[in-house]
């Protein structure tokens, strides 16, 4: 969208009307158009989902219809320091923010692990193999403002560098192991997903994830919301993919922190949990 000159000559009037009239542009353009999702597949890249994902369906509590997986993982990685292999993070809930996410991985032993994490306002619960169940009874995610964030641009493309600026003002670490020890964790520089959500009135929204080496370990969701008003309102929330202790700052200044799961795998009524299954589940619940 191209926006009109500002006429600055002498005798052009006053340039009060003219700046109104970018601002309410600036807006409606970003209302109009759409982020581009750098996670969204190309026709012939598309790939079968993976049977422990097949096993899996997620509904709103409120509901018996399935909230579907995104096509792919939104990241893949490896641990080889805490015996992880073929770890992925996957997405339910599409378009809009996720109503829910889980890192998978494969244990040593053969067994395959699904953490689960609500990213969502709304509780959902998860059924899988060997008729285990996740219900959390409370979700995790509160919205805060992000003060000090710039007015978004109507350019995807310099949007999307504004979205990875306010992303590297969070730093994070977290405490693990029996003796406690402290682990910095680093931002990804990319972010992993890019959304709209009309119903929460979110106009880009971008997934980032706070990880240990390539192992995530904290989602950060980054929002802009459109306010009655028509001025934008940049937001974040935070959601753990770890059994850690986690802590995270933003300008320096500490302003999350979650304690470790109950051992280790949480609850299946946390909004955080690890539900392990065996290898020989083949069938779907």
């Amino acid at each position: 969208m191209s926006l009109p000159p500002f006429d600055v000559r002498p005798g052009a009037g006053s340039p009060v009307p003219l700046i109104v009239a970018l601002a309410c542009l600036v807006q409606t353009a970003i209302a109009q158009e759409a982020p581009r999702l750098p996670t969204e597949p190309a026709a012939n890249e598309a790939e079968p989902l993976p049977r422990y994902i097949e096993l899996l369906r997620v509904v709103p509590v409120d509901s018996e219809e399935p909230i579907a997986p995104l096509e792919r993982p939104l990241f893949k990685y490896a641990d080889s320091a805490r015996i992880i292999a073929e770890g992925a993070i996957w997405a339910w809930g599409s378009p809009g923010r996720p109503s829910a996410m889980a890192k998978c991985w494969r244990n040593a032993n053969g067994t395959q692990t699904c953490a689960f994490s609500l990213t969502s306002d709304q509780r959902v619960i998860a059924y899988g193999p060997q008729a285990k169940t996740w219900r959390p009874e409370k979700t995790q995610i509160e919205p805060v403002e992000l003060v000090g964030a710039p007015a978004p641009d109507p350019k995807d493309s310099i949007r999307l560098r504004q979205l990875k600026e306010q992303a590297r003002r969070f730093t994070a670490h977290e405490f693990w192991n029996p003796e406690n020890d402290r682990y910095e964790l680093r931002l990804l520089p990319q972010p992993v997903y890019r959304y709209r959500d009309e119903k929460l009135k979110i106009d880009d929204g971008a997934i980032f994830l706070l990880a240990y080496d390539n192992n995530p370990q904290i989602v950060l969701l980054l929002e802009i919301q459109a306010s009655v008003e028509g001025k934008a309102r940049w937001q974040y929330s935070l959601a753990r993919v770890s059994s850690a202790d986690l802590r995270v700052s933003l300008d320096g200044k500490e302003v999350w922190a979650q304690g470790r799961t109950p051992g280790i795998i949480g609850k299946p009524t946390d909004f955080y949990w690890h539900l392990v299954s065996k290898p020989e589940a083949e069938t779907k619940p």
